[in-house]
C-alpha cells in the first residue's frame, strides 16, 4: 500500500501536472490554478486514497476531473443570451411564420476558389513545417521528387 507524501507533491508533480493541463486547455494562468486546486483537493481527500495507484496517477486523475469540469463550464450556454435576441439579429420579424432574412445576414454560397486557396495555403504551411524537420539529405530528395518532378531514376543516381 502506497502512502502519500504531500510535502513532495509540488517538487515532484507540479511541472508534469501543469504540462498535462496546458496540453488540454492552453491557458497558463487557468492551468496553474487547476494544479493548485488539484493539490488542495488531494489534501482534503487524502483519507480516501487507497493506494491502488501511484500518487502521480491519483493526482492526475483529480486534475483530469477538474479539466472536465472546466470544459463543462465553458460549454454551458451564457445566461445573458436569449433566443429572441439571437433570432432578431438575423430576421426582420420575431414571428417565425412570417420572418424574413435581414439583407446583410442572408446566407451566401461559399466561393470554392477561396476555400481551395485557404486549404492550399494551410497545406503548404504544414508541409513546409514538416520538411524543415527532415535531415538535409531527405529534404533534398523530397524536394527533387515532389517540387521539381524529377524521376525516381534520376534521384537514385544523384543521391
Amino acid at each position: 500500500m502506497h502512502t502519500l507524501h504531500p510535502e513532495n507533491w509540488v517538487s515532484l508533480y507540479a511541472d508534469y501536472l501543469l504540462r498535462y493541463a496546458m496540453f488540454r486547455l492552453n491557458d497558463e494562468a487557468l492551468c496553474e490554478d487547476l494544479v493548485q486546486e488539484t493539490f488542495f483537493s488531494a489534501l482534503k481527500a487524502k483519507a480516501n486514497f487507497k493506494g491502488n495507484s501511484s500518487e502521480k496517477t491519483w493526482l492526475t486523475s483529480i486534475l483530469k476531473n477538474k479539466i472536465i469540469d472546466e470544459y463543462r463550464k465553458r460549454s454551458k450556454k451564457p445566461e445573458d443570451v436569449n433566443e429572441e435576441s439571437i433570432y432578431s439579429r438575423f430576421f426582420d420579424q420575431a414571428d417565425e411564420e412570417h420572418a424574413h432574412w435581414k439583407a446583410d445576414t442572408i446566407p451566401q454560397l461559399w466561393d470554392n476558389s477561396t476555400l481551395d486557396n485557404i486549404h492550399k495555403n494551410e497545406y503548404h504551411k504544414i508541409l513546409h513545417q514538416c520538411i524543415r524537420r527532415l535531415n538535409e539529405k531527405y529534404c533534398a530528395i523530397l524536394q527533387e521528387k515532389y517540387f521539381e518532378d524529377s524521376s525516381s531514376e534520376k534521384i537514385c543516381k544523384d543521391f
